[in-house]
């Protein structure tokens, strides 16, 4: 009798959780929050639901279109009217690989009120700058051009400015407070300068950075689309990895049918805001036909460790289907989903340098003739010896090298004579970094491989991984 008892009352409070967990649902359907379908990297999230469009509405409506057009955004880039400390940034924004617009930031810059056509060519009219078309054509790039000879021309020509910041133009960037932490910008940091008369689109492509974009003139659109869905953009088939085949402009559906299944982000960015673009996520750039300037600020950051120590763990389960094994797709969508597992246990900066100027920073540049190197390529000679590149000089470390990967583990690329050799035997040593990351969870496999593939032509790709194995 009491067991009969006890299945009637834990049958109500079931039907009671059941109901309350479906009025729930049904009050927050009301709403159009696009973070509605939980976890916004989960498969369900591309799954119609009530109101939301179908394959043949989106076919439809993106057929043929710019990019983005077969359904709107499902995030809209968080914007802050105000600009917050390195460590928040770091710890709220970088470590979780979430985009945010700083708004008005860059107003407060000399370069705004400073970099006219007239001052910029009284002052830098002589010095030559590379030059891109506004159509971002990877394959025919324009020659270097002078800079009065550029500002004579661009409003009614192809070309697009994009080159490093002069080191003398720095002192007209504010650096933002964001990024005045030592412990983010001693790193590889680097600087460009973007001028154009507008009316431009980049490719849809990835930066191996961390970027960080200031527009100084005009208004631009970016839309960003996370790394796990890097096969929706059939990353694995670009003839450039990390440059999409797909045109942003009119976009072949009947083609690339899975691009209907990404979801987006999406930030207006107005003359003077900031916008974070996290480091390998996919992105395109639109800018309105107008003058347009830019300084984007670039520096590399490494997801942290699951646990303490660098040693890496055989994988209990190998990947056995070859289009999965050396998928450069599947290699950034691990890379992004490692750092959403990490997020939380990444150590917060302290950033005991917040007050300093863009130009009294050390960069590393092209301009300046022996230049020093800023750090962040020492591997674990930094980051567990305590050694800088410099210390390889002194006769007793000329047996080390600098290593990403678990040096302990004589099986890991660390000790694969391939890897310390010259650029023409880079692609044996890619190869046997995919097999030894079959087979183990090294973080050197989630931060190097979307570096050395980044770039790669369709063709050493597939050389790659038909390549006879020497793991």
């Amino acid at each position: 009798m009491h067991f009969l008892r006890t299945i009637q009352i834990f049958s109500l409070v079931e039907f009671l959780c059941l109901a309350n967990f479906l009025l729930g649902h049904e009050q927050s359907s009301d709403h159009t929050e696009s973070h509605s379908c939980g976890d916004q990297y989960s498969e369900s999230c591309n799954i119609a639901k009530n109101g939301d469009l179908t394959n043949e509405e989106m076919f439809e409506r993106g057929h043929m279109k710019p990019f983005g057009s077969h359904r709107p955004p499902d995030y809209i880039v968080e914007e802050l009217p105000y600009m917050i400390s390195p460590e928040d940034f770091y710890m709220n924004y970088v470590v979780k690989h979430k985009p945010v617009v700083f708004k008005g930031a860059v107003k407060y810059w000399p370069a705004y009120a400073k970099w006219t056509d007239e001052y910029l060519n009284s002052t830098y009219g002589s010095e030559r700058f590379h030059m891109e078309t506004r159509d971002d054509d990877k394959w025919n790039i324009p020659p270097d051009m002078r800079l009065d000879e550029f500002l004579s021309q661009y409003n009614h020509s192809n070309r697009y400015l994009v080159d490093e910041v002069l080191p003398d133009m720095r002192k007209d960037v504010v650096l933002p407070l964001c990024l005045r932490c030592e412990e983010m910008s001693s790193y590889f940091f680097v600087s460009y300068f973007w001028m154009s008369t507008g009316g431009t689109s980049s490719a849809i492509h990835i930066d191996t950075d961390e970027n960080i974009l200031c527009v100084i003139r005009g208004h631009k659109a970016v839309h960003m689309v996370s790394p796990v869905y890097s096969t929706y953009l059939y990353s694995d088939e670009a003839r450039v990895l990390g440059v999409s085949d797909i045109n942003p402009q009119a976009v072949d559906l009947e083609k690339y049918p899975n691009v209907m299944k990404i979801k987006y982000h999406s930030a207006m960015v107005e003359e003077g805001d900031i916008v974070y673009i996290p480091q390998m996520w996919w992105h395109q750039v639109i800018s309105r036909p107008e003058r347009q300037q830019a300084v984007a600020l670039w520096w590399k950051s490494k997801p942290s460790l699951k646990k303490l120590g660098r040693l890496a763990s055989p994988l209990q389960q190998l990947k056995s289907v070859d289009k999965e094994k050396y998928s450069f797709g599947n290699i950034l969508a691990e890379y992004e989903l490692w750092m959403q597992n990490v997020s939380d246990i990444a150590p917060r900066l302290e950033c005991k340098a917040q007050q300093i100027f863009m130009s009294d920073y050390q960069f590393e540049s092209d301009k300046i003739e022996d230049a020093p190197q800023t750090q962040g390529d020492g591997g674990h000679l930094e980051e567990e010896l305590g050694l800088k590149k410099s210390d390889l000089d002194k006769p007793e470390n000329n047996n080390l090298k600098p290593c990403d990967f678990d040096y302990t583990n004589k099986k890991s690329p660390c000790h694969f004579s391939s890897c310390w050799e010259e650029d023409e035997t880079n692609n044996k040593c890619i190869r046997y970094i995919l097999d030894y990351c079959l087979h183990y969870d090294d973080r050197g496999c989630v931060h190097q491989l979307p570096q050395l593939m980044t770039k790669l032509g369709s063709s050493e790709y597939k050389e790659i991984q038909q390549m006879p194995s020497d793991f």
